[in-house]
């Protein structure tokens, strides 16, 4: 995957947080296993970025993929306040945004 396919999956995440009905916690979840999951960091992030996506992946779960050890996504988004998970949703939209940037400029 691309430094592009990574902005694409942000896209999408960022899609799945605000087109959803659900409450913001589960929409974080669905953004993350379809999404953010999938991502290799040390191949597809730009080293400017990798700082971020560590921190936005961790809170989201810490544990190993697809099954590894650790504290799963689910478990640690129902340990979240609605606040904590907004602004983890927050983090996602401006991380794309700043994808998008990085991309538009090398272009």
């Amino acid at each position: 995957m691309a430094h592009d396919a990574f902005c694409q999956r942000l896209q999408r995440a960022v899609g799945i947080l605000v087109s959803e009905k659900d409450r913001v916690k589960e929409r974080l979840l669905v953004a993350y296993a379809s999404q953010l999951s999938n991502v290799d960091p040390a191949r597809d992030v730009p080293e400017a970025l990798l700082g971020e996506f560590d921190e936005i992946r961790y809170a989201l779960s810490d544990a190993g993929m697809p099954y590894g050890y650790g504290e799963h996504a689910a478990r640690k988004l129902n340990n979240m306040t609605e606040d904590e998970a907004s602004q983890l949703a927050r983090r996602i939209f401006a991380l794309s945004l700043r994808a998008q940037e990085r991309i538009s400029a090398s272009v």
